[in-house]
């Protein structure tokens, strides 16, 4: 079969034919028929989890693709991360990594649901606890989770601010339901840009100098949620800002395993009556797996990049 291989950490990504795979206990086979690309699949092919990725490696942490004739989700379980992943047309995994997908629902959608829909999800409902009477900032509101975060929390009935750093995605935000769009490159271009403003809850994809920046905005009794770094890990803060102000941060992971029944059912049901919408980028074929890399390197991706396994 198909697969994308990596044979060295920072290597090619190469379309190879390789042995199609066996099944282990408690595993299954799917058909493989969208893999979504994710910052963590450039992570892993960084070398970023090293100690549990052997080489050679397929990458790919989730995938849209059919089971017995069923379309279904797959994700989580170490899949794309300390196993093979999903770039490849046949994976095997186990029975625990598969999301049943309703009919009527979109599958290049849903092939976004398990990383980005899942993490939007959770940052909005479990870590943010956003509602009705919050105003969120959402930075990196163009990108595959904060677009959705973006919808999230305007269904869930709060004020939205979308922030950028292209003016040329602004309008894609606008779309997504933000109340407000703010372009800053910068945490000092986002401070002058928050004058006045004042958010209960930050979800926050990017991190670098945009956290002091978010901070000291923020109201009282407010919620900081990171889920990514994408402008810098290292950051300064003043603690004497966190504690008078009583900010709770809080980091989101992926990486632990968690009940994301009610979370799926309500991402699935959102896709299904329009209420959500994935702002897919491009759909490109197996072969453009190191293209679709280098896009969320340089950060040009607006909503989310899938493969056609298939094509």
């Amino acid at each position: 079969m198909r697969a994308i291989q990596l044979n060295e950490f920072n290597g090619p990504l190469a379309l190879v034919e390789v042995e199609r795979p066996t099944l282990g206990d408690g595993e299954v086979l799917l058909e493989v028929h969208y893999a979504a690309v994710n910052p963590l699949d450039v992570w892993v092919t960084q070398g970023n989890f090293a100690a549990v990725t052997k080489l050679p490696h397929i990458p790919g942490v989730e995938a849209v693709g059919t089971l017995n004739g069923r379309m279904v989700l797959v994700r989580g379980n170490g899949i794309g991360v300390g196993r093979l992943g999903t770039y490849a047309e046949q994976v095997a995994v186990p029975i625990a990594s598969v999301v049943p997908v309703p009919d009527g629902v979109n599958p290049q959608q849903a092939a976004a649901m398990g990383v980005a829909g899942l993490t939007a999800w959770r940052c909005v409902h479990d870590c943010g606890q956003v509602h009705g009477g919050s105003t969120v900032l959402v930075t990196g509101a163009s990108g595959g989770v904060g677009s959705l975060a973006v919808q999230l929390a305007k269904s869930a009935g709060a004020r939205v601010i979308g922030q950028t750093t292209s003016p040329s995605k602004a309008d894609a935000i606008t779309a997504s339901g933000a109340d407000r769009v703010m372009v800053a490159a910068s945490g000092s271009d986002l401070v002058a840009a928050l004058e006045g403003e004042a958010p209960t809850v930050i979800i926050d994809g990017v991190a670098g100098d945009f956290v002091r920046a978010g901070i000291d905005a923020l109201a009282l009794d407010s919620r900081y949620v990171n889920y990514g770094t994408s402008a810098g890990a290292e950051v300064g803060l003043d603690m004497r800002t966190l504690y008078r102000k009583g900010v709770t941060m809080i980091g989101y992971t992926g990486l632990r395993e968690v009940d994301t029944a009610a979370a799926f059912a309500a991402l699935f049901a959102g896709l299904a009556n329009g209420s959500l919408t994935v702002d897919i980028d491009a759909v490109l074929p197996l072969s453009s797996a190191a293209a679709a890399h280098r896009r969320i390197l340089d950060r040009s991706v607006t909503g989310k990049l899938l493969l056609d396994v298939r094509a």
